[in-house]
């Protein structure tokens, strides 16, 4: 009896163990199985991370090309109110090249003799759209004189622009003269001290120091009198060139 006792409680203790063995067996193959799904679903947004940054490559510059019957005429690019007497941004035919992500341009065309033309140009999806803009001549003399006057503005505008940059040149020379004179004043200085500090005054040194003394003195006044013209050259063409600019 007791012997059958003790066979049914090692049945019992042996299934249970085998159970408990089961459940962590169980376990295992969950937190396996999760751990596959957590590593696919990484995977899976590496891949989404990669494919976003496919798409949201730097838009290709684009550009729309101008051109205009006549030739050589005035091109102004998204001015409201173009100022005809300033530089123009292009002149046709030529490459205009557009903001990254505007889909149109406004343009305006300036020619003496034909009607100011503006134009909104809606751009293509391709890297470069076209143009071709006939200008209405114009017969009336008061639009014609007009627009000559305009042109002529602008020719003394950039003249000036010219002038005021050529002032450096006179400017700079002056700076030069400047600091040319001031060694020579030195060198002068040190050359007279040098004559009053001489005890002998037959010797050749001292008939030399006098001699240095006079060269640089000339020199200095030689330079002075440049670096003053060069100046007032200077103020002189500045001055042309702001009023020539507005």
């Amino acid at each position: 009896m007791k012997m059958k006792f003790l066979v049914i409680l090692a049945a019992i203790l042996y299934s249970m163990s085998f159970a408990e063995a089961a459940k962590d067996s169980a376990k295992v193959q969950t937190k396996a199985s999760e751990a596959k799904v957590q590593t696919k679903a990484s995977e899976a947004k590496v891949q989404a991370k990669a494919s976003d940054a496919k798409v949201q490559k730097p838009a290709a510059e684009r550009y729309l090309h101008v051109a205009t019957n006549p030739t050589a005429v005035d091109v102004y690019i998204n001015r409201p109110r173009a100022d005809f007497s300033t530089e123009p941004d292009y002149v046709s035919p030529d490459f205009v090249k557009v903001p990254q992500g505007d889909s149109t341009v406004r343009i305006t065309l300036f020619q003496v003799g034909y009607s100011d033309t503006t134009i909104k140009a809606s751009l293509s999806e391709k890297d470069t759209s076209y143009l071709i803009v006939s200008l209405q001549q114009s017969y009336d003399d008061e639009i014609a004189n007009s627009q000559k006057k305009l042109l002529a503005h602008r020719k003394r505008k950039s003249l000036g622009h010219k002038l005021i940059w050529a002032s450096l040149v006179p400017f700079t020379a002056s700076a030069i003269s400047a600091i040319v004179t001031q060694k020579y004043i030195q060198d002068a200085r040190d050359d007279r001290k040098d004559i009053e500090n001489s005890r002998i005054r037959n010797s050749d040194s001292y008939q030399d120091k006098k001699d240095s003394f006079a060269d640089n003195r000339s020199k200095a006044k030689t330079a002075k009198a440049i670096g003053g013209t060069t100046l007032g050259l200077g103020i002189v063409v500045l001055s042309a060139g702001l009023i020539l600019s507005f």
